[in-house]
């Protein structure tokens, strides 16, 4: 917040060095305060946590979409005004520019989210592009919430990784694979990104907890037709 005043008092004599110094320390701030508040809040309890069966449930489009706003915003800001900075800030503006347009565009075509996952009483169903996997919720072993890069995660570990049913069964390599690389880098088979699915992490792992430690409780996630009355 500092660098942010110090940019705004160099505003009338140094234009450019002050609009670049607002726009990228000033970003630094808001992540940060959004991450400290959200520390600083107790974590939700609920007696009962029940979750939508048979609901694809997607990442937010607006947080993508908003996190691409924000790139593309701050490296036309960067590139504009801080052309004088050098090859490499040059270099680092223009990415953000490029990686902040592609997130709006894939968002606007429907590109992203390309993942999902679905809870219905024979397991969890994690969708990926060009292939899902369930599991089933007897092949759970533990659930734990931890932290990846300031983010919080749900992470899932599993009885027998090789054991998920994956659609179509071809794709069944892609998705050990894509196991493997979950544990690789966060020690767990599986890493729901909860707040990219708007979810509390926290609750996330009560409600799927309930439903390993309970399995009467999984014909909640039961879809339901609608019968026509007589």
């Amino acid at each position: 917040m500092a660098f942010v005043v110090i940019g705004v008092l160099m505003l009338p004599s140094k234009p450019d060095v002050g609009i670049v110094t607002i726009a990228f320390f000033g970003s630094g701030a808001v992540f940060a305060g959004s991450v400290i508040l959200r520390k600083w809040r107790s974590a939700p309890k609920a007696e009962r946590v029940m979750i939508s069966g048979g609901v694809p449930i997607r990442p937010s489009r607006m947080l993508i979409g908003g996190l691409g706003a924000w790139l593309a915003a701050l490296g036309v800001i960067l590139t504009v005004f801080g052309w004088s900075y050098g090859i490499v800030f040059r270099g680092l503006s223009i990415a953000s520019l490029i990686f902040g347009c592609y997130l709006l565009a894939a968002v606007l075509v429907g590109w992203l989210p390309s993942t999902y996952i679905q809870f219905d009483a024979s397991g969890i169903t994690f969708g990926h592009r060009g292939f899902s996997y369930v599991v089933a919720f007897d092949n759970i072993a533990g659930l734990a919430v931890a932290e990846m890069n300031r983010n919080p995660f749900l992470c899932i570990r599993l009885h027998q990784p090789d054991i998920v049913v994956v659609t179509p069964p071809e794709k069944h390599v892609d998705a050990l694979k894509q196991i493997a690389r979950s544990e690789a880098l966060l020690g767990a088979h599986i890493a729901i990104p909860a707040q990219q699915y708007l979810m509390d992490a926290t609750l996330l792992a009560q409600a799927i907890g309930r439903y390993v430690s309970e399995p009467a409780a999984r014909s909640e996630l039961s879809v339901r037709s609608l019968t026509p009355a007589a």
